[in-house]
């Protein structure tokens, strides 16, 4: 699964994690069902009923009794219980826990060891919410359409079938579903056969499966189409609304380039006869799912109009669909053994996505822009609410929290790191090492470690153990000592008065350093570490160390100085460290206001990118105030010349990284209020100009528009048949300034016009300019049990909302919704929302004062 976690340093705390065993108490077992009574195989036909949104659903388990059994206890979510028998004769007794999700078949004798058959006949709602089987509807030519679908990951298979709704319970499926004739069926097998019943009703019936874990089981049927090409004997096929066969194409392609690839570096082919990628006509939650064989995508990160379309959603759609088909070997063929392994399966994918792309597209350097996944695990990682990597959790509430930014990010960053120590072709030896030993298995993370270390011979295992079972990003403290430096860790926070009273810590820190006009040189760090040097040092040098380097003064300043000669890597690496300790008070704020304005003009595209991004998250924080209008001014002059280098229009035979670039240039200047911008932008919207990219155009007249002017975008949002084209409109809409369309905006998001799923979405965008009023308006809709959106994306927004406040009174509300709406142990993330909005207070009382007088001064 694929969450879209912005790459920001407030936006990404609100990112879900786990509470952990502190919180959780010592006391605390995990929620797992009972061992003596397994499945082997599932038999499963559902029913649905579209229309009145339930289904019937009948399911024959095989079962596997490893000890003497007068009860059987799997999961069942919301579901009603008709006849259910063991072997042919009726259970005693269905007892439902709804707490835990569970049922128990009394039986009226024991069951002997061995193998048995379990019959259930049930029914169950179909929901709106993007989670478990609900159903999304959409807008069309010809009228309303609606999509039944699934979306299971971690724990929501129990609101499909009565199972054994856990990872380490592998086993097969027999899958077969009722579908109107003229929709498709889809499941993770390709058809077996088909069976009418009745002129307008079909069975479809899917072929046997191998092994797996109920969240990746899939169930479809919609009007769809299916473009499709045979690469190495696999069926791979892109699976669309219809009438969207044109936008299908793109992923097409690369992705019978990634299944070639993979199919290479894990040195095990893809097992399954078919692949097929799935555009929902909307928004699911998680963005994208890696179900086997049938993966379910959000329709923006899968979907590419040649027409329409940037060269950022180019790159998104290809990192999405590699993503996603990492997963069938990593978290499919070989799965985490429980939920505490998750980064297994998350930051591996993640990893994996970059690496891919450098491997398939050299010319996005997207290993480059991986910075910005790494900045994002740090951020997260420097906040009270942060956990170690490999984490205990204990129900299936805390796993659905642990799809955050730790799992993610932080460890895609270790396995670069990792991957850099050990060497590219000894880690590829380890990988295929960890699919030959354990396909169709489930695993912990040492499992694939240990293998790797010994493919590397190097202690590889205690370095992951370091980083992944203690919490927090590594502090490398440089300081000048005579003619040499002087290396010593601690640990970075965000404010780092919570961590005064900790225990030191300390890693066995892969590091590479570089005295400027020299070789690098590799080390394995500890506590301490000296080097004789006189001249400029670069430590962490290539950026792939999980760290974050405070310099000295003198040292700072002397790469400043050097910055248009640093690698493009190392300036990433100068200026978000920079900005990190500078917000967080190691540094100063004109540490940061100098490097920025010290970016070489002919810096890579990837450089300057991240440099508008600080521009523009520091803009956030003012109000609108003089000192707002002379930083504004500061950043159009330092864009200037950068904007009179790429142009307003792109060019032929440009590089990609280029348009990208232009595109968020032109965002920040429309922004920062820059009147040519601005009217351009409005001459494109109004009259079809050519001197903006529409989009771009469009989201820079949303930001200045007036009531008429969101009357008016409001009107083509419904308008709009394509929900991919009105989930655009609402986007840019969601940018706006003005405080009273923003108030409108808030019931805009959680109304039908909204596409399917991309509420949370619209709402995300909207707190980043409005947080207190979008939490006025949102906090008691949140609490709405008829809203159809899953508890832990309600926490997610309440957390996110808040976090770009620096309203105190937030901190009140928090813990008041908190103690109404969220169990005490998923509390945790809440820490970082208040961290937050401290974080928010002291940029407006001291981090902007400090660039008011640097901006005096200059």
């Amino acid at each position: 699964m694929r969450r879209k976690i912005l790459m920001g340093i407030v936006v990404l705390l609100a990112a879900l994690v786990q509470s952990g065993p502190a919180l959780a108490g010592a006391a605390q077992t995990r929620e797992v069902l009972p061992a003596g009574v397994v499945p082997t195989h599932y038999n499963l036909l559902i029913s649905p009923d579209a229309e009145a949104l339930t289904f019937k659903g009948s399911v024959d388990i095989d079962i596997d009794v490893r000890t003497p059994a007068k009860q059987i206890t799997l999961n069942a979510a919301d579901l009603v219980f008709g006849h259910v028998s063991v072997d042919g004769k009726p259970v005693a007794a269905v007892t439902l826990d709804k707490k835990l999700q569970r049922a128990t078949f009394s039986l009226p004798r024991a069951l002997a060891r061995g193998r048995h058959r379990l019959k259930i006949a049930y029914s169950g709602p179909i929901g709106r919410a993007t989670l478990g089987f609900f159903a999304m509807e959409y807008a069309t030519p010809a009228g309303p359409r609606r999509v039944l679908a699934t979306n299971f990951e971690p724990a929501a298979a129990r609101q499909l079938l009565p199972c054994w709704d856990e990872p380490g319970r592998k086993a097969s499926f027999t899958v077969a579903l009722d579908a109107p004739k003229d929709q498709m069926a889809l499941s993770n097998m390709p058809v077996a056969r088909t069976e009418t019943l009745s002129p307008t009703l079909q069975r479809v019936h899917f072929r046997a499966s191998p092994p797996m874990s109920t969240y990746l089981l899939f169930l479809a049927s919609g009007d769809f189409e299916r473009v499709s090409q045979t690469v190495d004997g696999v069926d791979v096929g892109v699976v669309v609304k219809r009438g969207d066969t044109a936008k299908a194409g793109y992923a097409l392609n690369e992705a019978v380039a990634l299944l070639r690839y993979y199919n290479d570096y894990f040195g095990v082919a893809y097992p399954l006869p078919k692949l097929d990628l799935i555009a929902a006509p909307g928004n699911i939650a998680g963005t994208a799912m890696e179900n086997w064989g049938a993966i379910f995508y959000s329709q923006a990160t899968l979907l590419f109009d040649p027409a329409s379309s940037t060269e950022a959603e180019r790159q998104d759609v290809f990192l999405t669909v590699s993503h996603e088909m990492a997963h069938q070997w990593f978290g499919d063929l070989v799965t985490m053994a429980w939920w505490d392994d998750l980064w297994l399966n998350e930051g591996f994918a993640r990893w994996m996505q970059t690496y891919a792309a450098d491997a398939l597209h050299p010319e996005w350097q997207t290993g480059l822009r991986a910075a910005e996944i790494f900045e994002g695990g740090r951020a997260v990682d420097a906040m009270p609410s942060t956990h170690p990597v490999v984490q205990q959790v204990f129900t299936a509430e805390q796993a659905a929290q642990s799809f955050d930014a730790i799992t993610y990010d932080k460890g895609a960053a270790i396995i670069t790191m990792l991957h850099e120590f050990v060497g590219a072709d000894k880690f590829r030896q380890g990988v295929r090492a960890y699919m030959r030993a354990h396909a169709y298995g489930n695993t912990v993370d040492t499992d694939l470690w240990s293998l790797m270390q010994k493919s590397a011979g190097a202690d590889i295992v205690g370095i992951e153990h370091d980083f992944t079972r203690q919490e927090g990003v590594p502090l490398v403290r440089v300081t000048r000592n005579g003619a040499g430096l002087q290396l010593r860790q601690g640990r970075y926070a965000l404010d780092p008065a919570t961590i005064a009273d900790a225990r030191p810590q300390t890693w066995r820190l892969p590091l590479t350093v570089q005295v400027l006009d020299q070789a690098p040189r590799r080390m394995l760090m500890g506590a301490e570490a000296s080097l004789p040097s006189a001249a400029p040092t670069l430590v962490n040098a290539g950026q792939m160390s999980y760290a974050r380097v405070l310099y000295d003064s003198a040292t700072h300043q002397a790469l400043t100085a050097r910055l248009a000669q640093l690698t493009p890597v190392d300036q990433l690496g100068l200026i978000n460290d920079t900005y990190a300790l500078g917000v967080a008070g190691y540094q100063t704020a004109s540490d940061v206001m100098g490097l920025i304005g010290g970016v070489p003009g002919d810096a890579n595209p990837i450089v300057w990118q991240r440099a508008i991004w600080i521009l523009d998250n520091i803009d956030q924080h003012y109000a609108a105030t003089p000192q707002r209008a002379a930083f504004r001014r500061f950043a159009l002059e330092a864009l200037a010349p950068l904007a009179r280098r790429i142009g307003a229009t792109a060019v032929a035979g440009e590089a990609s990284n280029l348009g990208i670039l232009r595109d968020a240039l032109l965002l920040a200047q429309g922004r920062f209020g820059d009147a040519d911008v601005i009217a351009r932008a409005r001459d494109t919207i109004d009259h079809q100009g050519k001197a903006m990219d529409p989009r771009s155009a469009l989201t820079i007249v949303a930001i200045h528009g007036d009531a008429a002017r969101f009357d008016a975008l409001l009107a083509n949002a419904a308008a709009a048949t394509d929900p991919l084209d009105r989930t655009r409109i609402l986007q840019a809409m969601a940018e706006l300034g003005d405080a009273a369309l923003a108030a409108r905006m808030v019931d805009i998001a959680l109304s039908p016009l909204a596409p399917a799923g991309s509420a949370p979405q619209l709402l995300r965008a909207l707190a980043i300019n409005h947080p207190d009023l979008v939490w006025a308006a949102l906090v008691g809709k949140l609490e709405d049990p008829k809203l159809a959106m899953e508890p832990n994306m309600r926490w997610w927004l309440a957390i996110h909302v808040a976090s770009h406040s620096s309203a105190s009174a937030r901190i009140a509300d928090l813990d008041r919704y908190q103690a109404r709406n969220v169990p005490e142990d998923a509390r945790k993330p809440f820490l970082g929302a208040a961290a937050a909005i401290r974080r928010n207070q002291r940029f407006e009382q001291v981090v902007l004062p400090e660039i008011d007088r640097w901006l005096a001064a200059r």
